[in-house]
């Protein structure tokens, strides 16, 4: 992962593992960057201080978690997480570093991400057969399908 500055055009390398790091998000601080990576041997979910150093395995269970995201207020981040071949979200707290599975049922559930008030979660997933967007409760409660023509991934909340 690299860091281009804008300011001054300067590129700095931020990890040095030989095994791939992808999916960068940064802090609602500015403070820390969330990132996927395989240096464990399968993809798990780490942080590390916005120059790269202070690196921590956040996720623990299942053997590929991905697509982390910072909630607005910081304090906890939705991930996806393969479970009996199939991707769930899940939503890990970093005060007391504890993960609970928010999404259950069929089909894939991939690419959360946090409504800037930080009460919901947009995700896509293929439970109807083709990819579509839903939103739930950052709980996981109340789950509501938004698209309807397929086709559809990578949601985000307009600030």
């Amino acid at each position: 992962i690299h860091l281009l500055r804008v300011r001054d055009g300067r590129i700095t390398r931020l990890t040095s593992h030989p095994g791939i790091d992808s999916s960068p998000a940064w802090s609602p601080t500015g403070r820390e960057i969330l990132f996927t990576s395989d240096r464990s041997g399968s993809p798990q979910i780490y942080v590390m201080d916005s120059e790269g150093g202070n690196v921590r395995r956040l996720t623990f269970e299942g053997s590929y978690n991905d697509q982390g995201a910072w909630s607005p207020r910081g304090d906890s981040i939705a991930y996806t997480s393969r479970v009996e071949g199939r991707f769930e979200i899940y939503r890990h707290d970093l005060k007391d570093q504890r993960a609970v599975r928010i999404t259950s049922g069929g089909g894939n559930k991939e690419s959360p991400s946090w409504s800037p008030d930080g009460r919901h979660l947009a995700f896509c997933s293929d439970v109807t057969g083709r990819y579509e967007v839903y939103t739930m409760d950052a709980d996981g409660g109340r789950v509501r399908r938004v698209t309807r023509d397929g086709g559809n991934s990578s949601p985000d909340w307009s600030q």
